[in-house]
């Protein structure tokens, strides 16, 4: 070893100058992506001191890419010799490994970094990678990497051992107080107090004592998939993790989460820790702990495609308290949850807008949303909505379509939440000055950018505004919100307008604390939209005094209350005239700021969630039969179609033919039907004829080779069998035979003998393993020509649908007119 002085640092290690110099040259080579020279200089730095983990690690990355993995390896594992405790090492000794084929030796370091630096995103990353392609990771060991008992954020108690760790703590105070005396008063207050918890200890939300009762799952698996691509939660995110942080915190024990997978086709549980701290870090800085976000998330996701399916306890309540109208396959495992486990299923539905308004949505949330609302008043035992006017709505779309809905069927959750954090520090100015906005008057209008939320309008309001007062008497407008869709038209207008664009300031993906502080600064807020389930902002708008000028539309006086000021959101010149009162006339906005001040009293998150916590309770006891555990009634002479909903708009006695759909082995309805899984698929219904009865079955190839089936009827008697060819469209007649009972319940088996990968033929995009394809099916009596006449005229010429029984009538009163 070359000894000398140490006087200079590496990575805050001392080091000679040689070495450093030696350090330099490497570092330079690697900045050029020369590898062979990177490792040169570094080997040569650790020939003078090889007492330097960092410089080990460097000379692993430059052998690693110069195509020398054994050397990479000893160089890293030198490093880990040298610090044992650093995730870093073993996490390229993983990456290594992986390299050269050793899956096994890959998950083992992967597993240390992991345990060694559980907050860091990299190594969980890699797992989850991993795991996602068919590796095969001990269970054990990713719940070793999800153990958060040491974590600060949920180790805290429930409110029941809270109560109870007071309770002692008072009565010892109070006996203390009665033998030694004390300051005076001091006795009354303390037994005062005695008195308070002890109350809060019959409570049975506070208690925890509601163990006895049903299982009230909560489905987040909506949130987890906005989790995917965004951190920080609007409206119906901050919904669910508010009602279910409080519920968790409550002490009830019945109080569990779960997922539903897509790609799983089935429910998994999430411990409450791990969602606990992914709350809580959403709820966060957004610009704070990223790392430990991504590392929390993944770890998430890691446990979700790992954990075996939830077991869903008898008659649990499963609560969707966001929405499932993507997940094509929801409703065939809510059925079965159902009939196998009593599962009552309830949605909070937060609007209709998609059935009403669709106008304002993309075409396929409209058409994914449609077939949403259908699946819910058939599955749906009872309704949590958050305002009359979703109320209102929901019964008038289930009477359109002939679901007539109990209203007390309905519990209105009314979100008028104190959307405050108590703990938050109070408003430093910073993010003001960040944002130039600390020393002037702005609007803020807090929504996510879309044309449902009117903010052409507003740009067409604050246009005049700058004509008719000039640019330095306007409050500037703070628009704060993610990007929505269908919006190129906002921001083409605040790009062609100069003075406009000077004057709007846009602003994403905002932290609650950020979001706190934009509140507090604002002259008041702006809320425009044409239509809205509640209006989240309002009542943030009031929660922080500031007063809200809002349309006078939908929910939104329910929101607004008598603190709101009101206009027309069609019309510019009452918004103009609202905006000019509110910026200008300084003692008409102080006067209702005092009004919201001394007379708005919010909610906290804990109440709503006690409210819905008494409405299961009150549901409970109704015993009600589960609806949709029972096979749905098919309809004679007609078609049912498999196929995913392609319409837009909604018409009396239109229904899905997905119900008729049993089992697991179904994958989710695609534009012409639906693909079997391997293992075989059932068709259940419920028939009104006695009689003998024709089932025309409308099978589906596979797109790249033949496939053998089988079908069975009720009783497992085999009535057909035999081939169809790749791509070939086929009908198979099965003949049912009389049965007397009622209801007739009547079963199908289609069973495909082959499968294979969409991936061969789809270029990846679709992974799905499938057998035999169902387009649908048609029902006639034996004894009826004219309807098997008509079905094979359809047929023939092509008009199948023509005979759907869920099709459009010719003449009917449209919903919105």
């Amino acid at each position: 070893m070359v000894l000398g002085l140490k006087l200079k640092k590496s990575a805050g290690v001392p080091v000679t100058a040689a070495v450093h110099r030696l350090i330099a040259a490497a570092n330079a080579a690697r900045a050029r992506s020369d590898w062979r020279a990177a490792a040169k200089h570094y080997d040569a730095a650790l020939r003078r001191d090889p007492h330097l983990g960092h410089v080990w690690i460097q000379l692993g990355h430059a052998l690693k890419e110069s195509g020398e993995l054994s050397a990479a390896d000893r160089a890293y594992h030198r490093a880990e010799s040298l610090r044992p405790d650093d995730a870093d090492a073993h996490l390229h000794l993983g990456h290594v490994a992986k390299l050269r084929g050793d899956v096994a030796g890959a998950i083992r370091s992967y597993l240390t970094a992991a345990r060694l630096a559980p907050k860091a995103p990299h190594a969980i990353g890699e797992l989850h990678t991993l795991i996602a392609n068919g590796a095969n990771v001990p269970i054990e060991a990713i719940q070793g990497l999800i153990d958060l008992e040491d974590d600060p954020i949920t180790r805290s108690p429930p409110m029941s051992s809270a109560i109870a760790a007071a309770q002692t703590a008072m009565t010892a105070l109070v006996t203390a107080l009665k033998q030694q005396g004390g300051q005076p008063g001091a006795l009354e207050r303390a037994t005062s107090a005695a008195h308070l918890i002890a109350d809060l200890a019959s409570d049975p939300v506070s208690s925890g004592s509601q163990d006895s009762g049903p299982a009230l799952i909560f489905d987040v698996s909506d949130l987890l998939t906005y989790f995917r691509n965004v951190r920080s939660p609007t409206g119906i995110q901050r919904v669910q993790i508010e009602i279910i942080l409080s519920s968790l915190q409550s002490g009830n024990t019945a109080v569990r989460i779960c997922c539903f997978l897509e790609q799983r086709d089935e429910w998994v549980e999430i411990p409450a820790p791990l969602f606990l701290r992914l709350s809580w870090l959403s709820l966060g800085d957004a610009e704070d702990d990223g790392g430990e976000w991504t590392a929390a998330l993944t770890r998430t996701l890691l446990l979700l495609n790992m954990a075996p399916p939830l077991d869903f306890p008898r008659g649990a309540f499963l609560i969707n308290l966001g929405t499932s109208w993507w997940l094509q396959n929801y409703f065939l495992f809510v059925r079965r949850i159902k009939r196998e486990r009593g599962v009552r299923y309830i949605p909070f539905v937060h609007d209709m807008i998609p059935v009403l308004h669709g106008e304002f949505c993309p075409k396929v949330l409209t058409q994914d949303f449609i077939s949403w609302a259908i699946g819910v008043f058939e599955h749906a035992d009872f309704f949590f909505v958050n305002s009359q006017s979703t109320r209102r709505d929901l019964i008038k779309v289930g009477a359109f379509l002939g679901r007539e809905i109990d209203p007390l069927a309905i519990s209105v959750v009314t979100l008028d939440a104190d959307t405050r954090k108590p703990d938050a520090p109070a408003p430093r100015g910073k993010i003001l000055r960040r944002w130039g906005l600390n020393a002037i008057p702005y609007v803020l209008f807090v929504s996510t950018i879309e044309p449902r939320k009117n903010h052409l309008r507003v740009f067409e309001a604050w246009i005049a505004l700058l004509k008719r007062h000039g640019s330095r008497k306007t409050p500037k407008l703070v628009c704060v919100g993610h990007p929505g869709w269908l919006n190129d038209s906002i921001h083409d207008q605040l790009n062609a307008h100069e003075d406009l664009r000077a004057h709007v300031q846009v602003l994403r993906f905002v932290s609650d604390a950020d979001l706190a502080e934009l509140y507090s600064g604002c002259l008041f807020t702006l809320y425009p939209s044409h239509y809205e389930g509640w209006g989240l902002p309002v009542t943030e708008s009031l929660c922080y005094g500031k007063a809200p000028l809002v349309a006078n539309t939908s929910s939104l006086p329910e929101a607004g209350g008598r603190f709101a000021v009101y206009f027309n959101p069609d019309s510019t010149v009452e918004l103009i005239a609202a905006l000019e009162t509110l910026a200008f006339d300084h003692e008409a906005r102080r006067a209702r700021e005092r009004l919201i001040t001394a007379e708005f009293k919010p909610r906290g998150w804990a109440v709503l969630a006690r409210q819905m916590a008494d409405d299961l309770v009150a549901w409970e006891g109704v015993g009600r039969p589960v609806l949709g555990a029972e096979a749905p009634a098919a309809l004679v002479g007609a078609y049912h179609s498999l196929g995913r909903n392609l319409k837009t708009r909604v018409w009396p006695g239109m229904r899905s033919g997905e119900v008729y759909r049993s089992g697991p082995n179904w994958w989710g309805p695609d534009n012409w039907g639906c693909w079997t899984k391997p293992g075989g698929s059932t068709l259940r219904m419920t028939v009104p004829q006695p009689g003998p009865i024709i089932a025309y079955l409308h099978l589906q190839g596979l797109p790249a080779q033949r496939c053998g089936f089988v079908v069975k009827t009720t009783g497992d008697a085999i009535v057909r069998h035999g081939e169809i060819d790749r791509g070939q469209h086929k009908w198979l007649a099965i003949e049912i035979a009389p049965d007397e009972s009622e209801p007739r319940t009547v079963t199908l088996e289609i069973e495909g003998t082959a499968c294979e990968s969409l991936a061969n033929v789809t270029d990846n995009s679709d992974a799905r393993v499938v057998s035999l394809g169902v387009a649908g099916f048609f029902l006639c009596r034996a004894d009826d020509p004219a309807a098997r006449a008509a079905f094979l005229e359809a047929v023939a010429i092509g008009n199948i649908h023509d005979l759907d029984f869920s099709r459009e009538p010719l003449e009917y009163t449209p919903l919105i007119s």
